[in-house]
């Protein structure tokens, strides 16, 4: 099997192809719901390919478990609960947590 590059150039291409892909989910969300989430399975997949991480405004838009693209109030259900904010996923049920107030960010 063929090594894939992981070249700095190909990890920045990959970055791009994530934003992207997110900004194309979340502008056909309300028409074709599941094609965005879609969209997310595939920015998923070239992160994974490239090892790189996806950015925290991307991270929290999408489940975890089922790869669902998360819109508040249509596919996500928020709430904020003992300091932290808990985000469901109303397709699988999964829930995630996000600290919040003073020293949640931590500067990440």
């Amino acid at each position: 099997m063929k090594e894939r590059s992981r070249t700095p150039q190909t990890k920045k291409i990959a970055r791009e192809r994530l934003a992207v892909l997110f900004s194309l989910a979340q502008a056909i969300f309300s028409t074709h719901p599941a094609l965005s989430s879609r969209y997310v399975e595939i920015a998923r997949r070239i992160a994974m390919r490239q090892r790189i991480r996806i950015d925290r405004e991307f991270r929290r838009q999408f489940c975890r478990h089922c790869s669902s693209f998360l819109v508040p109030g249509r596919t996500s259900r928020v709430r904020v609960h003992g300091g932290n904010v808990v985000v469901t996923c109303l397709g699988c049920k999964k829930k995630r947590r996000y600290p919040v107030g003073r020293d949640a960010d931590n500067g990440q």
